[in-house]
């Protein structure tokens, strides 16, 4: 089974992937992407966000004996 640390190290490792190709290919980089693939980049970031947020919470729910 996945454990919820294991998935949030992921998504982590994820987010650090999309901002440095942000950095490189972002709107504000020597070498620009076009926008449509920047605002892919930033949508997964806010939803790998969420993804974290949801393991930590159900890791709190299940540290306070509550459901998940």
């Amino acid at each position: 089974m996945i454990t919820p640390p294991a998935v949030i190290e992921w998504a982590e490792a994820q987010k650090r992937q999309k901002f440095t190709w942000l950095e490189d290919h972002g709107p504000r980089s020597k070498r620009p992407r076009p926008e449509t693939e920047t605002e892919n980049k930033l949508r997964d970031i806010a939803m790998l966000d969420a993804v974290i947020a949801i393991c930590e919470a159900g890791a709190a729910a299940r540290a306070g004996g509550g459901q998940v």
